[in-house]
């Protein structure tokens, strides 16, 4: 087992890859100033490996004491692995070079959040006044239920994706893993929505570390959009956030849709960058593969 080292961000903790991600099938790529970047073994098609997140993971890091190590980072990166990594933050043009050079595309991804919670009448006042309406209806119609009953949360999540001709893409063993260790690290909260008849319209889980509480993953009910469960939902989290005075990234998408729903929320959008390597040879190899 590789060491990590001690950070405060929650998708580089190690109890968190544990739960996300067997062993045998990650990588730790290390320096000798402390730096370290974990990535996970998704598939293997020939001499070629792939990494990328693990599921439900934002980011794979990298973790960097000195900023100037990540040159020696990308050194360390086989030129067989083909790569689709989220980095914790937006590489500089020397990185961006330096990646490129290696034969990796950087792209940027964006991200919605509420930086300042200092006051929540405030921040509840800059929302969109639909999004106030929406909020105000489904407190009238729905009751939050705090428990641990993460067996909802999977069930409405694959019944989401099943409405949009879609399987969950995670796995239930490893969102019951998550789950456990979030709550035995005290990481986190799930937060269940339910109507007058006790029927669950919505259930999310919230994580959080030491600066930031990220809305990583929900499910709805097929009728939840009539009581403004989706919008109490994120209400909720951004409350949890306030109470520990905490930042709320709505863990953002390039999706429009879902970048405008986050956005009427008062949030703002960040930058991060992602890094990709797929070789003509390796996407010749995975046609073929397709084919036969």
């Amino acid at each position: 087992m590789p060491e990590w080292k001690k950070t405060n961000s929650l998708f580089l903790q190690e109890w968190w890859w544990k739960a996300v991600c067997p062993e045998e099938s990650f990588r730790l790529l290390e320096t000798g100033k402390g730096s370290f970047w974990p990535m996970a073994k998704i598939r293997r098609l020939g001499v070629f490996h792939v990494y990328a997140m693990p599921s439900l993971t934002q980011h794979a890091g990298p973790y960097l004491p000195e900023r100037e190590d990540f040159m020696n980072l990308l050194e360390r990166i086989p030129d067989s692995w083909q790569l689709h990594l989220n980095v914790g933050f937006k590489l500089d043009a020397g990185e961006i070079l330096a990646a490129e050079r290696r034969g990796l595309r950087v792209k940027e991804r964006h991200s919605q959040r509420i930086e300042d919670l200092s006051d929540l009448e405030r921040v509840f006042a800059a929302f969109k006044p639909a999004r106030q309406r929406q909020i105000r209806k489904a407190e009238r119609l729905l009751s939050v239920r705090q428990d641990d009953d993460i067996e909802q949360l999977i069930r409405l999540q694959a019944e989401t994706f099943r409405r949009q001709g879609k399987r969950s893409p995670y796995p239930p063993r490893t969102v019951r893993r998550l789950y456990e260790a979030v709550m035995r690290h005290d990481a986190g909260r799930l937060i269940t929505l339910v109507d007058a008849s006790g029927t669950v319209m919505a259930c999310g889980l919230f994580v959080h570390d030491d600066t930031t509480c990220y809305s990583l993953t929900h499910g709805f009910h097929k009728t939840s959009h009539d009581t403004g469960a989706g919008s109490l939902l994120q209400w909720e989290g951004i409350r949890l956030a306030a109470s520990r005075k905490l930042v709320f990234d709505f863990e953002g998408s390039d999706i429009e849709s879902i970048k405008r729903f986050n956005l009427s929320f008062g949030a703002t959008t960040g930058t991060y960058s992602k890094i990709e390597r797929a070789t003509t040879f390796f996407r010749f190899l995975e046609r073929l593969r397709a084919i036969f």
